[in-house]
């Protein structure tokens, strides 16, 4: 097994375990503090929620103080006394004693979170099916809970079991943690990129926050982030407020749920660069809203338990997978990374009050008019990020705009020309070349190839580059065109040889030493991506 598959390997066991070990310690947290017969959930947020996002946020002060050498010593203190924490929960008597002793352990659980998420972040770009690995590991970590529902009455043996995931979740984290240079290597990519200005690569085609700034990107995503959050965690209070909690905490089908909205959403947003990103969560706020009236109105429970279960999987990957890819353009990478979990975490605690303030309006029409700023927003947010177009395109004037801006410069960091290998990235390899669902190229469409027309094969002679663009530095032009649209680096290969000349595509083939119909999938994968027709069509837009 290669070091690569290895490193995502443990990755994903890392994120699976953090999972499970936050979502079992909440159960055994609330069982142990929390009355059945009261709302126990609600009670408990504050300990669970609010020491869990202190921990979250402190990880980038120990990223930075606890040298290579201290790591495992300092990974095995935090495994130890969050084993201990554990026992304190289970043996202590006074409620006080269990919310402070637990207390203590979910900040070191979000200590362990951060260093699982930003392991992630630091090998992002190495992983073919990002949101996929996101969303399966969370889908394990929620189905790994339920051979324990059978004994949520014996405390003792959750607590053996939690113990050793947590044993299990600091050794791993101690072998995946990145080192310090990390952090200067993302700096040094940063200022290669132009450092505030916009963002060059969105590496997901659904995306159109390649025409922002990292800093006005981010507030973007978190303001969307916050506004979901506010959302789901005020249909949980609906649910929550009708249903006693043991049967949503120690239930099968709640889980079940869960795992197939974490994982369904990964592997569709992981579609065609994720496309249909922004058109799953809008759906997800439809149903969410649709579920919050018609359990005002009187309508099942079930509903809204059906549709809140799934959809926080599916936000679950949301905002890991938006948090996690952003971090790495902005300065605190390795705070930024977390910051998904921090924020759903803080809102659940700010929401408590005012959800059960809109559940006590008996009108479904009051809860209609303080949900229109909510759909609104979130509507707003998502236009304004370019996640509702399915077909992205270039805005006017981006297409050769940035080319000279870029003149000069190297292209961002995982698009680079062909040829053009980047520090601290590996280069293409023999197996980036085949076509294949793992390295992020289009399917087939022999349909298409097998009718190129003519005009595709001999470009007429005005397709040519004029003496204006031939004084772009043509490395950082392709550069810029290969990010714009999300090109892999197979087919920026493709791009250059079929827009350098006139030659037919049977002898630009025979160059590449690939064959016809080989090249020809390419093109149309290009075709597709650029939203052009032929030949004549990507070379006039690539040199325009």
């Amino acid at each position: 097994m290669s070091n690569a598959k290895r490193e995502n390997r443990l990755l994903f066991c890392a994120l699976a375990l953090f999972f499970f070990v936050f979502l079992e310690s909440t159960l055994f947290f609330q069982a142990n503090l929390a009355q059945p017969e009261g709302h126990g959930p609600f009670l408990s947020q504050l300990p669970i929620q609010g020491a869990s996002t202190l921990g979250l946020l402190a990880f980038p002060l120990k990223n930075r103080l606890v040298g290579e050498k201290g790591r495992p010593v300092f990974m095995g203190a935090v495994t130890v006394l969050g084993v201990a924490c554990l026992v304190g929960v289970t043996f202590a008597s006074s409620p006080l004693v269990i919310a402070c002793t637990g207390a203590v352990g979910f900040f070191l659980i979000g200590l362990a979170g951060a260093t699982a998420y930003w392991a992630t972040c630091a090998r992002s770009r190495s992983i073919a099916r990002f949101a996929t690995l996101i969303g399966g590991s969370h889908a394990l970590g929620v189905l790994a809970q339920i051979p324990l529902l059978g004994f949520t009455s014996n405390h003792l043996i959750e607590a053996v079991v939690l113990s050793a995931g947590i044993i299990a979740l600091g050794a791993i984290n101690a072998r995946i943690w990145p080192p310090q240079s990390t952090l200067a290597d993302f700096s040094a990519k940063r200022e290669q990129r132009g450092g505030g200005n916009h963002l060059e690569s969105s590496e997901l085609a659904g995306w159109r926050l390649d025409h922002m700034t990292p800093r006005t990107a981010v507030i973007v995503i978190f303001a969307l982030v916050l506004l979901f959050s506010v959302l789901f965690n005020t249909l949980y209070a609906f649910i929550d407020i009708g249903s006693p909690w043991t049967s949503q905490y120690t239930n099968v089908t709640p889980r079940v749920l869960m795992a197939v909205g974490g994982f369904a959403g990964g592997v569709l947003f992981d579609l065609h660069r994720a496309r249909y990103l922004g058109i799953v969560m809008f759906w997800m706020m439809l149903l969410s809203v649709g579920a919050m009236l018609g359990v005002e109105a009187g309508g099942p429970y079930v509903i809204g338990e059906v549709v809140y279960f799934l959809g926080s999987g599916v936000f679950m990957t949301f905002y890991t997978t938006v948090f996690v890819w952003i971090a790495q353009f902005l300065r605190a990478p390795d705070l930024w990374c977390s910051m998904g979990r921090a924020l759903n975490n803080v809102t659940a605690i700010a929401i408590g009050a005012p959800a059960l303030l809109v559940i006590n309006l008996t009108s479904p029409i009051a809860v209609v008019v303080l949900l229109v700023p909510l759909i609104i927003g979130i509507n707003a947010l998502l236009f304004a990020a370019g996640m509702l177009d399915l077909h992205p395109h270039p805005r006017d004037g981006e297409t050769g705009g940035r080319a000279g801006k870029q003149a000069g410069a190297s292209g961002p960091a995982g698009n680079a020309a062909p040829g053009q290998a980047i520090a601290g990235e590996r280069t293409p390899t023999a197996s980036d070349a085949a076509p294949s669902p793992d390295n992020g190229e289009m399917p087939a469409q022999p349909a298409a190839a097998e009718h190129a027309s003519e005009a595709e094969q001999h470009p007429t002679p005005d397709t040519a580059p004029s003496a204006d663009v031939a004084a772009i530095d043509p490395e950082a032009h392709l550069g810029d065109f290969a990010s714009r649209f999300s090109l892999t680096p197979r087919e920026t290969e493709v791009l250059a040889a079929v827009t350098a000349d006139e030659r037919p595509l049977k002898h630009v083939a025979t160059d590449m030493g690939i064959s016809l119909r080989v090249l020809q999938r390419h093109l149309t994968s290009l075709y597709q991506k650029t939203g052009t027709q032929s030949r004549v069509g990507l070379t006039k837009l690539f040199w325009e």
